[in-house]
């Protein structure tokens, strides 16, 4: 038996006609390891696990096609353990446990959701963790990450109805508990605050969060004040097809009475009923960098924290237009 496992696990000091004989047996036998039983062992398994924010969002599911296609690129024989958080509530502490109960090799979120002291202990156990996107502020400890230049996104679209002659741009934050809409709006805040020229007033409403809902009653708030904006700027691309909606059920032209912009780049940006003018991030290739920083980390977590930010795209549809 001693002898099957170092052959098993190309251990040395296995004769030739040893060798020989138990592969004969593995073949008649229709043999095959179990991953569970060697994870026992090498206390590892040929899992990652991945965890999201709710997998009904388009941008979830790009993120995890990128990881799949780095995976299929360059054959890794990993398996994905994925969690959903779109219905749990809480810091996602406990859906961790999860993973590393499974003895997976590393783990990729796009979930913010967790611990200082959590991220900590996942340091101290050597899981080389990457966060996507949404990041955490975490004292002393340098986190892995692949995000987008959120900041200048929102700067560069706040510049361009600027440009357009727009005066009067309403922004929908979304929920302002994550770097991610911070970072956007100090990007729409900075653009108004550098325009040079007549002194221009930010006009901001927290619309609550990511959804169609939300950017659809944060309309139906705005419009009903006596002075209107001639442009809207949402924080993401799904509360500004909210914003459309509004206007399409309350006769309101776009462009010709109102901008209306997004963030994402989603696949519906691109509908022709839709032509949304949005920031482009690159959802799936952060998906795939992120794969790549994954496994880097998972062949040597020694190496230096993977710290990347992403460059954004402005990209005009037919949602905006200049100021009449």
């Amino acid at each position: 038996m001693a002898c099957v496992s170092k052959y098993l696990n190309n251990k040395p000091y296995v004769s030739k006609k040893t060798k020989k004989k138990i592969q004969k047996a593995i073949e008649e036998l229709n043999y095959r390891p179990s991953a569970i039983a060697r994870s026992l062992v090498s206390k590892k398994t040929k899992n990652i696990g991945v965890i999201v924010l709710d997998i009904t969002n388009p941008y979830q599911t790009e993120i995890i096609k990128g990881i799949e296609e780095y995976k299929t690129m360059h054959n890794l024989d990993y398996n994905i353990l994925l969690i959903d958080m779109s219905t749990k509530e809480g810091l996602g502490d406990k859906y961790f446990d999860v993973l590393l109960e499974n003895r997976v090799a590393g783990i990729a979120t796009t979930s913010d959701k967790i611990s200082p002291k959590y991220v900590k202990f996942l340091t101290k156990i050597n899981v080389p963790t990457i966060f996507i996107g949404r990041l955490v502020d975490v004292p002393d400890i340098e986190i892995n990450y692949v995000t987008l230049d959120n900041k200048k996104g929102a700067k560069d679209m706040t510049n361009y109805l600027l440009e357009m002659g727009h005066r009067k741009i309403f922004y929908f934050t979304g929920p302002l508990d994550t770097n991610v809409t911070t970072e956007r709006l100090k990007g729409y805040e900075e653009a108004i605050s550098e325009f040079e020229g007549e002194k221009i007033k930010p006009w901001i409403s927290d619309s609550g969060d990511f959804t169609c809902e939300a950017g659809y009653k944060t309309a139906e708030k705005v419009f009903s004040f006596n002075e209107r904006p001639s442009a809207i700027f949402c924080a993401n691309d799904y509360s500004a097809f909210g914003v459309i909606d509004y206007c399409y059920k309350h006769n309101i032209k776009i462009p010709e009475d109102i901008s209306i912009a997004g963030f994402d780049d989603v696949a519906f940006s691109s509908l022709g009923f839709i032509s949304l003018t949005t920031v482009r991030q690159p959802i799936k290739k952060i998906g795939i960098i992120s794969a790549e920083s994954l496994f880097k980390k998972i062949k040597d977590n020694t190496i230096e924290p993977i710290q990347i930010v992403v460059e954004p795209e402005i990209v005009i549809r037919r949602s905006t237009g200049a100021v009449k």
